[in-house]
Parts: C-alpha cells; sequence; structure tokens
C-alpha cells in the first residue's frame, strides 16, 4: 500500500470516529436521553451546542498545534477525547456527566480533521490531494453508517453501543499513531508565520464566501443532525428503536457520494458542486419537516442529507486548499472555525425556535437557511491552474 493510501485510510478512520459517533451520536440516541434522563428540549438544544462548542475550542487550537509539531498530537488528542467521552457517556449514572461525555467527545472532531489537510500537502502529489482529502472526509459516511447499525443492534441497550463506539475509538488510535509522523522538522517554515496569526492573511477576497457558506452549513448539519431522529421518533410513523438506525443508514450509504467531491469538482467547477450540495441539504431538511411521518420521505430527506453533507465536507477542504495553498491546515481551520460557530449557534437557536413553533417548522427554517446560502458563491467557479495539474 502506497503512503498516500495509508494516510487516506488512517484519515478515513479517524474522521469515521470523530465526526460519525463522537460527534452525531447524540443525535442518533437523543430520544433515549431524552426519555432516561427526563431532559425537555431547550435543554437537549443546548447540550448539542455544548458539543459543537466544545469542537469549536479544539479547533481554534489545532491550526497551531498542527504547524508545530506535525498531524499526529493533535489527531491523536482527538481520537482519545473520543474514546474517553464515549465511555463516559456509557457509563453516566446521570444528565450532568452525560453532557460531559458528549461534549469531551464532541471535541475529538477539531483535533482530528484539519491536520490531514498539512499531511496531504506534505505527502501526496498534487493531482492526487483532492482526491484523498475527499476520502479522508467521507470517513464521516462510514462512520455515520456503523453508528447506524450498532443503535440497531443494540436496541434499547444504548450503553451498550457507546462502549461499542468507544472501542472503535482505541483502533483509530493505534492506526494513526503508525501512519502519521510529527513531522516537526518539516513544520520549521510555519512556525513564525503561524505564532502571530493575521486577520489580514485570513480575510482575503476570495475566503468570504468560503467561510458565510461554512458558517450556514454548520448551522443546517447540526439542527438537522440533532433533531432529526427525535422528529421522525415523535411523528408516529417509526418506532423508538427504529427511527435512528433508518436515518442513519440511509445517510451513510448516501454519503458516499463524497468521494466523488474531488473529481466532480475538477470536472464540473466548484461553483456547480457547490449548488448541487446546498439545493440536497435544502431539500432534505424540506422534507423532514413538511412530512416527518412518512417512511418515503424520510428515506429521500436522510439520503439526500448524507450526500449534501458529505459532498460539503470535502468541498469545503477542497476549496480551503485552494484559497489558502500556502498554509492549508490553518486556512482549514478557519473554515472550520466558521462551521463550528454555525455548528454552536444551530441546535440553540433552532432549538429555542422548535420549543416554541414546533421541530417541523423549525426544519422547514433550515431549509430556507441552506437555500439563502447559494448567494455565497466562490469567487472563481473553477480552481486555480496550480491546484489542477
Amino acid at each position: 500500500m502506497s503512503g498516500a493510501s495509508r494516510l487516506a485510510l488512517a484519515g478515513f478512520l479517524a474522521t469515521a470516529v470523530a465526526f460519525g459517533p463522537a460527534r452525531n451520536g447524540y443525535g442518533l440516541f437523543l430520544p433515549y436521553f431524552r426519555q432516561e434522563f427526563e431532559l425537555p428540549t431547550e435543554l437537549l438544544g443546548l447540550v448539542a451546542s455544548g458539543l459543537y462548542g466544545g469542537y469549536l475550542l479544539a479547533l481554534s487550537a489545532v491550526g497551531l498545534i498542527a504547524a508545530r509539531v506535525g498531524p499526529r498530537l493533535p489527531v491523536l488528542i482527538g481520537l482519545l477525547s473520543a474514546g474517553v467521552g464515549m465511555g463516559l457517556v456509557a457509563l453516566a449514572p446521570n444528565a450532568p456527566l452525560l453532557a460531559a461525555g458528549v461534549i469531551l467527545a464532541g471535541t475529538s472532531a477539531g483535533w482530528s480533521w484539519a491536520p490531514y489537510n498539512d499531511a496531504t500537502d506534505r505527502a501526496v502529489p498534487p493531482r492526487y490531494r483532492g482526491r484523498v482529502l475527499s476520502i479522508v472526509s467521507t470517513g464521516t459516511t462510514f462512520g455515520i453508517l456503523v453508528a447506524g447499525l450498532v443503535a440497531l443492534a443494540a436496541g434499547t441497550s444504548w450503553r451498550i453501543a457507546w462502549l461499542a463506539f468507544a472501542t472503535g475509538a482505541v483502533a483509530a488510535v493505534a492506526l494513526n499513531t503508525l501512519v502519521l509522523s510529527d513531522d516537526a522538522g518539516n513544520n520549521a517554515r510555519n512556525k513564525h508565520s503561524l505564532s502571530r496569526p493575521s486577520w489580514g492573511w485570513l480575510l482575503r477576497a476570495e475566503s468570504t464566501s468560503l467561510f458565510v457558506v461554512a458558517f450556514s452549513f454548520g448551522l443546517v448539519s447540526a439542527f438537522y443532525f440533532s433533531f432529526a431522529v427525535d422528529l421522525v421518533a415523535s411523528s408516529g410513523g417509526f418506532s423508538l428503536t427504529s427511527a435512528g438506525p433508518i436515518l442513519f443508514a440511509f445517510m451513510g450509504v448516501a454519503g458516499f457520494a463524497g468521494l466523488l467531491t474531488g473529481d466532480a469538482i475538477s470536472y464540473f467547477g466548484l461553483s456547480w458542486v457547490l449548488l448541487a450540495a446546498l439545493t440536497f441539504l435544502s431539500i432534505a431538511a424540506l422534507l423532514m419537516g413538511a412530512v416527518p411521518s412518512s417512511w418515503s420521505a424520510v428515506a429521500v430527506s436522510a439520503s439526500l442529507f448524507g450526500a449534501g453533507v458529505m459532498v460539503m465536507s470535502a468541498l469545503l477542504s477542497v476549496w480551503s486548499s485552494y484559497v489558502f495553498p500556502e498554509q492549508p491546515s490553518t486556512g482549514f481551520s478557519a473554515t472550520l472555525f466558521a462551521f463550528g460557530v454555525g455548528l454552536v449557534v444551530g441546535p440553540a437557536a433552532l432549538g429555542a425556535l422548535a420549543a416554541s413553533l414546533g421541530l417541523k417548522t423549525a426544519f422547514l427554517t433550515t431549509a430556507t437557511l441552506a437555500l439563502l446560502s447559494m448567494l455565497a458563491r466562490p469567487a472563481s467557479g473553477e480552481p486555480p491552474d496550480a491546484h489542477r495539474k
């Protein structure tokens, strides 16, 4: 297996753990948490925002750390946080410890993704980087699919499912320890520039649309992941034990469309792929809000959402590498920071709206926000020539 293939596999597994059960397992099991710990919608939304807030704090540090010591340390910190946090959820005797475990596990996503932009920049030839980054980001869909299958197998024994998730994090730690190096010597060129980050460096003409889309994507995806299972389970068309696994299974299978993102961008251009992804997300939220009790509508919604999320995730990674070619990990960290702000705002703000007007109305509002995101487009619909070799 080549170095690029090993890197892609390690990154695929890392994002599968971090963005699968560690970050999105909360939404998958939210009906069980609501029932066992007697939590109202507003508080559930605040816990979700706390989860994404932990992600944001980790992300705030990862750019500088990765630039100084290489990608391995932040990735391993993230995967260890996932393992410990998910283990704590599995053993939580009360709501505060449950929330602590959820939030600690959620930091994993902030630590574990952005460093792969630097690792790919150093280890992979330019013409394969978009493909490798797409594979790494699409690990999320595998994690979501496996999480749904584990939930289905566990049934009402949700604690066993979370112990299984923690075990998966240990396996990811072992593989990434073997594949990633610290690359300390290769980061000398970044240490000086990243020790004093400049807003002017980040806020360039090409980055404005990137950050706006990242924020909106975070808001839309966080609310859907947090409350879609809860809405479907409460609509009467699905049982409590089947709602989550069904949604996550459709999301996971459809999400493998993200593997094609790098090639699609090269063929169709960034703008058209972005437009398609936002259309998928908007229709997914619309169907969820309009007919959550319909099996066929929920299946289409989850499939479109899974495809939209994974294409958008891979697209942000590739788009960021075009905008910030000189410092890819730090530039992508800034992009993910904007994404993370949307993640924090989404569950709390839309959760409050749901508490007063209902979850259906909140999902219809989410669909509108995804549509409005189409107004923010890349400065150029095509990648720069230097990155298309």
